[in-house]
């Protein structure tokens, strides 16, 4: 049974400089707000399932050290010059061959903070649907309406398929502007409590897919477009099939079994339900120890088999479909080549994969040469073409480094 925790409270003092739920992602608070989301949101606890394996070190890369090209000025920078001033980099780890080869905390963050994942949560939490199709408990081709049946009454629905919403081409009617004020994407925020005012008005996961996600534009599959909104509904379709709430599948099955050093968190909406597209908490190393499922097929750093193989592989399968629809999308032109699939951005089909989120959350994994980097940072604002640039540059420079 996971133990639910009810959010504990912004302290008092900080109200003397302006701090408070509402104002915890703005710039100047963001490295605060991002290691505290259980003060603002109630929490199921995910428990580790016994003593913590540790992560297998190596020799040491100083990223610190290495020369970045700033995708700003065109001039070098120093390693610890472009994780402050660029990435704003709240941690950061680098493993090669499977080994922890660099290791940095900044910001005020420590080891033991246990820092909101944002949209990687997505990738995290949807290995658990990996699993229950694996069981045959699931269905890529069956309409989602089978496995959550409130939709079965929204025509916009029919043709949608769990595929569908794993690899977001559902032909459904939404946006995600984190920069305009009107688009949807706030309407959700205010659903979901992620800026919480008054308990009493706040919506639900599965309200907010109901009343919004309620009109169809295209053909399922005929185009990417990006919407947290759907990735809610996975963990009601797990709970629907397992008949147990989705958050004991995420610790029993997942979370239990990386060998994990501290508990993780899980954010919940009013009803209980996990904010599975961007409310995992959880340590740096516990992130890479769940990341490093999709560099090692599917096995802890124990070589136990956790998420099956079949997925992680199927994850990385290139596909001239999926493609097709990435490029139709608004990504198409500004990420070529790249498609989406299983809730994971592809960003070489068949080689390399990542996990993002914003404000620079990653998780970067180069399953040829065995490079995996994973960060938090407090970017300050929710995503940027200098973001992306900067993201793009220092995987490609750590890859270098940590190749040779």
């Amino acid at each position: 049974m996971v133990d639910l925790v009810a959010a504990s409270g912004v302290p008092e003092q900080l109200s003397e400089v302006g701090y408070d739920a509402t104002a915890w992602d703005r710039p100047w608070f963001l490295p605060r707000g991002q290691i505290t989301a259980a003060e603002r949101m109630p929490s199921a606890v995910l428990e580790p399932g016994g003593p913590s394996t540790p992560v297998p070190r190596g020799p040491e890369l100083d990223v610190g050290a290495l020369s970045f090209t700033d995708p700003l000025t065109g001039r070098a920078m120093t390693g610890d010059q472009f994780l402050d001033r660029r990435l704003y980099t709240d941690a950061l780890a680098v493993l090669q061959d499977g080994r922890l080869v660099y290791e940095t905390y900044r910001n005020a963050v420590t080891e033991s903070d246990r820092h909101v994942a944002h949209s990687c949560s997505k990738t995290l939490t949807t290995m658990a649907i990996g699993i229950a199709l694996d069981e045959g408990l699931l269905d890529r081709a069956q309409p989602m309406a089978t496995y959550v049946p409130e939709l079965a009454a929204i025509a916009a629905w029919d043709r949608v398929t769990l595929e569908h919403v794993l690899d977001m081409a559902t032909g459904l009617e939404f946006d995600e502007h984190y920069e305009n004020a009107d688009s949807m994407y706030w309407r959700y925020t205010d659903a979901v409590g992620y800026y919480p005012r008054d308990a009493q008005s706040q919506g639900t996961t599965l309200g907010f897919a109901t009343t919004e996600l309620t009109r169809a534009v295209e053909p399922p599959g005929f185009r990417f477009s990006y919407g947290s909104y759907l990735t809610n509904l996975l963990p009601l379709a797990l709970t629907r099939v397992y008949g147990v709430p989705a958050v004991e599948l995420y610790e029993d099955r997942i979370y239990r079994q990386l060998g994990a050093e501290r508990s993780a968190l899980l954010n919940l909406d009013s009803a209980g339900n996990p904010i599975v597209e961007g409310q995992v908490n959880l340590t740096l190393r516990d992130f890479v120890r769940w990341g490093h499922l999709l560099m090692d097929e599917g096995r802890s750093f124990t070589g136990q088999q956790v998420v099956p193989s079949g997925w992680v592989d199927d994850t990385y399968a290139p596909s001239a479909d999926r493609a097709a629809a990435f490029a139709r999308g608004e990504y198409g032109e500004s990420m070529a080549g790249v498609e989406y699939h299983n809730q994971t951005w592809v960003l070489e089909p068949g080689r390399v994969v990542t996990m993002l989120g914003i404000h620079g959350q990653f998780c970067w994994v180069d399953r040829q040469s065995r490079t995996m980097i994973v960060g938090f940072s407090s970017y300050p604002v929710q995503t940027h073409p200098l973001l992306s640039a900067t993201m793009n540059e220092l995987w490609s420079t750590i890859r270098t480094a940590a190749a040779d």
